[in-house]
């Protein structure tokens, strides 16, 4: 009876696999702002056609923001003839021209007519943690930061991030910091530094009054929950990765001979590496006094 068993199971993978095999797969890459905006797109390509499905790769890193998404039918791995639905949308044609939103060239490599909504989504909903809430010492206004970045070009140096959070803290205002256990803890504010999944962080940072970002997951959280934001940028552009709904500051380039070979499609071998300028980075010449303005806006 075991033998039977066994020989049905291994019919069963065989015949899913092999139905797997006929439909498109996606290979999720990038960050996890990345993830919420092909969790997005994918939204929009199931309520256009809500037939279509897509088969993901298996992934940890990913897997948790993409669970139980209509658009997607099966996660696993692909077999050698599986074909792929391309989501590098840094490699599309229109990408380097700095012209054209992350968001819209990730909805044309799924087939969308552009322009679309940029709308993400996150299926399942938010996970929050009882224990990790009460122990919270919330006040009126709190405020999130996320000073890091997966590149250390597009950070800030700590000491600009203390004295915003000095400023804060005389508003009486709770600041709660946000990240991986590999960040410098900013003196001053609340640490929630690796204490939770990307979950778990999207549920607090609906809690919250606004954020103060980076380029980088939390500004795209932000997004999702309709929070507003304020974010600082230097390599980057938010002309290209912003929202419409937040503020942005874009740091001032002009004394950067290297400012057009620092990040992008062709000096993505730089992404990791720490700018050349030193303290004399464009992150730390945005004026103190423009992002106050910003932060004063919203408290």
């Amino acid at each position: 009876m075991a033998k039977t068993t066994d020989t049905t199971k291994e019919k069963t993978k065989t015949k899913v696999a092999k139905q797997a095999g006929d439909e498109l797969w996606i290979n999720p890459v990038g960050g996890y702002g990345d993830i919420l905006m092909l969790s997005g797109v994918l939204k929009l390509v199931h309520e256009k056609d809500p037939l279509k499905k897509f088969n993901l790769v298996r992934r940890t890193k990913y897997t948790t923001l993409l669970k139980g998404h209509p658009a997607i039918k099966h996660v696993g791995f692909p077999p050698k003839d599986a074909k792929f639905v391309d989501m590098t949308y840094w490699s599309a044609e229109n990408y380097e021209s700095g012209k054209f939103k992350a968001f819209q060239l990730l909805a044309e490599k799924f087939g969308l007519q552009t322009p679309v909504e940029e709308k993400l989504y996150l299926a399942g909903g938010y996970e929050e943690d009882p224990l990790l809430d009460k122990l919270i010492p919330w006040k009126k206004k709190t405020v999130i930061i996320a000073p890091s970045s997966d590149s250390p070009r597009k950070m800030m140096h700590p000491m600009i991030w203390h004295t915003m959070v000095q400023r804060l803290i005389a508003e009486g205002v709770l600041v709660i910091q946000v990240g991986t256990i590999a960040d410098l803890h900013i003196k001053g504010a609340y640490s929630l530094l690796n204490l939770t999944s990307p979950r778990q962080l999207i549920s607090i940072i609906k809690k919250c009054t606004f954020v103060i970002s980076s380029d980088n997951f939390i500004m795209h959280a932000a997004r999702l929950v309709e929070k507003p934001a304020i974010v600082l940028w230097g390599p980057t552009k938010s002309s290209v990765y912003g929202y419409d709904n937040h503020i942005h500051i874009q740091a001032p380039l002009d004394h950067c001979e290297k400012r057009n070979e620092c990040v992008g499609p062709r000096f993505s071998h730089q992404y990791a590496t720490m700018c050349p300028l030193g303290p004399e980075q464009c992150m730390n010449k945005i004026p103190m006094e423009q992002i106050f303005n910003a932060i004063f806006t919203l408290l």
